[in-house]
């Protein structure tokens, strides 16, 4: 959906990089499986960073197999065979995809955006029937966000709470259970994507006069690097505090199967995403893993 929480390929152990590939296909069959064929499109890396996560966290057992792709039907591939677990990804996917674009639409995203919607609108009320609470707390936290954003909310911490809040809780749902280290893990992951994701819109954002809270409070805005040079410290703060926190949560967790792949994300990627936007003189294109 956002493609901020990604491995870093080259530093990945093949075994790795092997079952991350078929975490991420295992969730787009399943989409197929459960909401058609188009929402298959709206598969992406963050989702394939919880599944992973929950999966590993909650001891779910995991199964594998192997069939030709949608995308290359002259190759096959192994993907996760489905559980209990995965359909609940899957569907908290296709749920928080439907409302990122809504969120999209209602600054302007135009009909590309809402011809997506509306494609995704049928597979989104089997998603919702899957994982109501999930919906739930992704309708209100997107509510709450748009209260903020009219206010013009300078803070950038009270800003990103909402979609912070709004991931741990739909993990949480996901999983089951919970505990202090998930909780946090969880919510600081899901504060750095709405971070990166504001601090990659700031140029579309100050055209379009969208809110984004880097941007609010009067901080002059006279292109990217300019700005990313002029608010270093405070930018450099808040994502690099963020990413401190969720690795220290995750720290203090303890993983089997996916231990070294979602440490790969948890203590390279994230960095490495915060390098890469500072350096970029656009927009970051879609991540290809």
């Amino acid at each position: 959906m956002f493609g901020y929480v990604t491995p870093v390929k080259e530093e990945l152990r093949q075994q790795d990089f092997l079952l991350y590939r078929a975490f991420y296909c295992g969730i787009c069959v399943e989409t197929g499986k459960k909401f058609g064929s188009l929402p298959r499109f709206f598969t992406g890396y963050d989702a394939t960073f919880l599944a992973v996560l929950v999966h590993d966290y909650t001891t779910q057992s995991v199964e594998f197999t192997t069939g030709v792709c949608v995308g290359n039907p002259f190759k096959k591939k192994a993907y996760v065979c489905e559980n209990p677990l995965l359909t609940r990804v899957a569907a908290a996917n296709v749920v928080l995809g439907f409302y990122k674009l809504c969120d999209d639409v209602t600054d302007g995203g135009g009909i590309k955006k809402r011809f997506a919607r509306s494609v995704l609108k049928k597979a989104f009320n089997k998603a919702r029937e899957i994982v109501p609470e999930v919906e739930r707390i992704v309708r209100e936290k997107y509510a709450a966000l748009r209260e903020l954003e009219i206010k013009n909310e300078t803070s950038i911490d009270r800003a990103s709470d909402c979609f912070a809040s709004m991931l741990r809780g739909v993990c949480e749902d996901i999983a089951g259970k919970t505990d202090e280290n998930f909780a946090a893990l969880t919510y600081n992951i899901g504060k750095f994507v709405y971070l990166a994701d504001a601090l990659d819109d700031t140029g579309d954002d100050k055209k379009s006069g969208n809110y984004n809270p880097f941007l609010a409070g009067g901080r002059e805005y006279e292109g990217r690097q300019k700005f990313f040079d002029k608010y270093s410290d405070e930018i450099g703060f808040a994502l690099n505090s963020t990413v401190n926190r969720a690795i220290e949560s995750f720290n203090r967790m303890s993983f089997t199967q996916s231990y070294s792949l979602l440490s790969n994300i948890v203590h390279v990627g994230l960095r490495a995403k915060i390098k890469e936007l500072l350096n970029s003189n656009e927009k970051l294109p879609r991540p290809k893993i």
